[in-house]
């Protein structure tokens, strides 16, 4: 009893000296500096009067800071940023390193490396080449209402079709199209209809489905 006695006496005290010592062990963590690897959005500034193709739109960064600062980054976004200065059309590589790693405003980091750390990209001229067109295979088909898709071999994807500038088609990803079926239900047929940014054409293949109600 005595020695329950000894261990609950002053236990204010106590318990104030084990919060401060797992505050000051918590800021002692948050200052230790860590190596986190981020995703960044990569941005290549083509020349006066020409067109990047070919390049891709994200990178990872390596970045030292102290754990604190990682907290505050959170999403916000990391831009990767490098200006093409050759105008000349045609193939080539361009360099990425951590000189080109733009940080949001207030984040004290300092980049270690990009990766990729080469990209292969394409000039062309501003406005030329138009690709008559592209295909992605196995686009989901999204179906609005209490009915699901009944098409085979392939019951919930399509081919579609886009028709657009070059530049525009080398930068459009599967994640950009959106194909909508227009279901009649009286009749089980479904129109399909594509979804796609503004200054492009596209269409499915098939045009359209058939439907059936959907399986509880």
């Amino acid at each position: 009893m005595a020695l329950l006695q000894r261990a609950f006496a002053n236990w204010p005290l106590k318990l104030t000296s084990v919060l401060l010592a797992i505050l000051l062990w918590v800021v002692a963590a948050l200052e230790e500096p860590i190596n986190r690897r981020v995703r960044a959005h990569l941005e290549l500034e083509a020349p006066s009067g020409r067109v990047i193709v070919g390049a891709p739109t994200t990178a990872t960064v390596q970045l030292t800071a102290p754990a604190r600062e990682f907290l505050k980054l959170g999403s916000r976004p990391v831009e990767v940023v490098k200006t093409v200065v050759d105008s000349v059309e045609g193939d080539r590589v361009v360099d990425l390193d951590p000189a080109d790693v733009i940080l949001p405003r207030g984040i004290a980091a300092r980049a270690l490396d990009v990766l990729p750390a080469h990209v292969a990209i394409r000039v062309v001229a501003q406005g030329a080449a138009v690709t008559r067109e592209r295909a992605w295979h196995g686009i989901p088909v999204a179906v609005p209402g209490p009915v699901e898709i009944r098409w085979l071999p392939v019951p919930d994807t399509v081919t579609v079709i886009v028709r657009g500038p070059v530049a525009r088609l080398e930068t459009l990803t599967a994640e950009s199209l959106v194909v909508v079926a227009r279901p009649d239900t009286s009749t089980g047929a479904a129109v399909l209809r594509v979804l796609l940014p503004a200054g492009l054409t596209a269409e499915a293949r098939p045009a359209a489905i058939r439907l059936q109600p959907r399986r509880p």
